[in-house]
């Protein structure tokens, strides 16, 4: 099991519609958890970093996804005809500018993963 995080940047109006996507599209129904379990995601969590204002910066969407294979999981949000996968990839080209079904960028690399059991 590994713990992979991303973060994304809003576009104008992008908050409202994550809000929205996460209230119609979200966890526990049908097709959210389907495809999830295609996917081998295990876990999620998703938060709305704010930038400091009058910075300049993008406000970010922060994502922590557990899964059995990360590979797999990313292939499968680019790739997938699934319902659900479909209508996320439209949710985050207009809501962050991003084109999941493009060209993967390589994995995340993780530095640090500490947790107490490992003292």
């Amino acid at each position: 099991m590994s713990n992979y995080c991303l973060v994304l940047p809003f576009l104008p109006g992008g908050i409202e519609l994550a809000r929205k996507f996460a209230i119609e599209h979200g966890v526990h129904n049908e097709e959210h958890d389907g495809f999830y379990k295609i996917a081998c995601i295990t876990r999620e969590n998703v938060w709305i970093q704010r930038s400091p204002p009058g910075s300049g910066s993008p406000d970010l969407e922060i994502v922590s996804l557990e899964t059995k294979d990360a590979t797999n999981m990313l292939k499968e949000f680019a790739t997938s005809n699934h319902p659900w996968a479909v209508r996320f990839r439209e949710f985050a080209t207009i809501a962050y500018g991003i084109d999941f079904s493009g060209p993967m960028p390589p994995l995340n690399e993780n530095i640090i993963d500490w947790n107490e059991q490992a003292i």
